[in-house]
């Protein structure tokens, strides 16, 4: 089980390599949202202030765990806030980001099958 608000990146990795699911959220600014190539594998992506607009997508089942392409955790921060006040109970925030999601050596897959990240890589 995942304890306190926030969380490292290694006590995630711990949680999913005991097979325990949990929800990932990627919270992105709106100009950056097509650019990323990849992405938290099985992560829910939205726009930084939509999150409201998404609820009905993150489930309560699970813990959720919130980070963000914006500097601090402040944007992560707010999404759980609002989530721990409609009603969730299990909601964290990634310290370091996606950053540290690369760091720990998390999966990450592929944002659009339409084009292959190998050969925009080599454009």
């Amino acid at each position: 089980m995942l304890k306190g608000i926030d969380v490292t990146a290694e006590a995630v990795k711990e949680h999913m390599h005991h097979g325990d699911p949990l929800q990932i959220v990627e919270l992105r600014h709106h100009h950056k949202h097509d650019w990323s190539l990849f992405k938290a594998r099985g992560s829910l992506r939205f726009e930084y202030d939509a999150v409201e607009r998404h609820l009905e997508e993150i489930p309560h089942d699970r813990p959720i765990v919130f980070f963000s392409d914006c500097p601090g955790e402040e944007t992560s921060a707010r999404a759980a806030k609002t989530l721990l006040n409609m009603g969730w109970d299990d909601v964290h925030t990634l310290a370091g980001g996606f950053d540290a999601y690369l760091e720990a050596g998390l999966p990450v897959e592929a944002v659009s099958k339409d084009v292959p990240a190998t050969r925009i890589m080599l454009l």
